[in-house]
């Protein structure tokens, strides 16, 4: 990871009072399609429609965006790290051929029976980017599709933007109506959309606000 190469949140964005610090993206369910056997090589990495587009207007913001997620097919022993960097290295090799970019990768391998202190729900993973990349998690958002994720941006203080698309869109969608402040929205498109429609309201984006978009959560189980 070079961080010398990203992007310092202080540019000369007309908005760059109102924008994040970084944004912190989940893997699968969010960029692309959730498998339950675990994507395991390059050719069972499917993006879900829309966002590679998505994350290439994500990057317009010239603020970091970092890639954090739970790959415990690794401490299972169903892929080798090397396996799962060659996955990220596609990922990434697909984001810039789409204009987009995804600045560093924070990975955790543990089974969640190991304790560790990465894997989310907790927030180790926000920690670390955040001590590497000299970033204040409040003023971060964290864009995912699980409760998990969930969990773990409250756990680390960040803004949580809650997508459709992965296996958990049915349990978002039920806490969403007990949880009116819960930022709750299709997909990776809609989320990016989300924080364009702050901006232009003169709002910070992480100032939560109470937004569920009617017909906006996948029902997909």
């Amino acid at each position: 990871m070079d961080l010398t190469r990203l992007p310092p949140h202080t540019l000369g964005n007309p908005h760059r009072k109102l924008l994040p610090q970084a944004v912190f993206l989940d893997r699968d369910g969010t960029i692309n399609v959730e498998r339950a056997d675990y994507v395991k090589s390059i050719g069972e990495l499917v993006f879900l429609a829309g966002a590679l587009a998505a994350i290439s207007n994500l990057s317009r913001f010239e603020i970091p965006i970092v890639l954090i997620t739970n790959q415990s097919a690794i401490g299972r022993g169903i892929v080798t790290p090397e396996q799962i960097d060659s996955i990220h290295a596609h990922l990434r090799a697909c984001v810039r051929a789409a204009g987009g970019r995804i600045d560093a990768i924070y990975t955790c391998p543990h089974r969640p029976d190991e304790g560790c202190a990465c894997r989310k729900p907790k927030p180790g993973l926000l920690l670390d980017a955040a001590a590497d990349l000299h970033l204040d998690l409040r003023q971060c958002v964290f864009i995912g599709d699980s409760i998990a994720d969930l969990n773990a941006a409250r756990a680390a203080g960040c803004q949580p933007i809650m997508v459709g698309t992965g296996r958990q869109a049915q349990a978002l969608a039920r806490l969403a109506e007990i949880e009116h402040s819960l930022v709750l929205v299709a997909d990776l498109s809609a989320a990016v959309e989300w924080m364009h429609r702050r901006l232009a309201a003169g709002l910070h984006v992480c100032d939560a606000a109470p937004v569920l978009e009617t017909g906006a959560v996948s029902q997909r189980g």
